[in-house]
């Protein structure tokens, strides 16, 4: 009888850890599925999947479908990489017109570093609204850094390649963002589509 009662409770235990597991691995796998989805929308979907591959880990404590955080908050980092890289190239250049671009570009960087942190704290407190004005303010940003280069004889491929990269982070922001605003929206009869529209160019 004794060993019955041991015999009880070891499966309890397991049981008991067994379905936290279970409803963590399924929420992950919700999650890609969702994060997949979205990657699906945009231009640049491979890429964006090659992103996200490399990134779930971030998404791991997120709850099923809530991914916008974790995506406002990659794109954040790579702003800020891409930021620090054109403020080490303007340091290290000796042309004065590229020293000049490329403090322009650090400056859009830094700039939508900033509009993501004023956005991230728009979603904390579920004010998504504001978050529209903020990802216009970031398609401004992205336009202007590569008008700079656009306007010159001279676009240095390391630097197109920065900025069509962050392109991809920017378009799956905005369909997150979307994503997020249209499931809130639908819930109160009252949805708006965005209207931030990003103009990848040449």
């Amino acid at each position: 009888m004794a060993y019955s009662v041991h015999g009880i409770m070891f499966f309890a235990f397991l049981f008991a850890f067994a379905i936290p597991f279970s409803l963590c691995h399924i929420e992950d796998s919700d999650n890609e599925t969702t994060l997949r989805d979205l990657c699906s929308q945009i231009e640049r979907s491979s890429e964006c999947i090659d992103i996200i591959k490399s990134k779930l880990s971030r998404f791991e404590n997120s709850g099923c479908n809530d991914v916008t955080g974790p995506v406002m908050d990659l794109a954040r980092e790579k702003a800020e990489q891409i930021r620090d890289m054109f403020k080490g190239l303007h340091e290290d250049s000796n042309d004065d017109n590229l020293k000049e671009k490329y403090l322009s570009c650090s400056s859009n960087y830094n700039d939508v570093s900033r509009d993501l942190d004023v956005a991230k704290k728009s979603f904390d407190s579920n004010d998504y609204q504001n978050i529209h004005e903020q990802m216009d303010d970031i398609v401004e940003e992205l336009e202007s850094c590569r008008e700079v280069f656009n306007k010159s004889a001279f676009y240095p491929t390391h630097v197109r390649d920065r900025n069509i990269e962050y392109e991809v982070y920017a378009d799956l922001l905005k369909v997150t963002v979307d994503h997020l605003i249209r499931g809130n929206e639908s819930e109160d009869g009252n949805y708006n589509d965005g209207s931030y529209e990003y103009d990848h160019g040449s």
